[in-house]
């Protein structure tokens, strides 16, 4: 499976790989989320450019086969 910023963060973080790339422990209350959706609060602290790094890291790790 390729992550996208676009996945559930319930997707994401049940990915050990994808969580390893998030670094965000507290980002586990926004799992019926994007990571897209939460980046659109002032509190994410994610900017575009962030956004689009962690979807470049997503995209690039291993398929997980599904």
């Amino acid at each position: 499976m390729t992550y996208t910023v676009d996945d559930k963060m319930k997707t994401l973080l049940a990915a050990p790989e994808a969580v390893a790339v998030l670094k965000n422990p507290a980002l586990q209350m926004t799992a019926a989320m994007t990571l897209r959706q939460v980046a659109g609060f002032a509190q994410s602290g994610l900017t575009a450019e962030s956004l689009a790094e962690i979807d470049a890291q997503l995209r690039a790790l291993p398929s997980s086969g599904d």
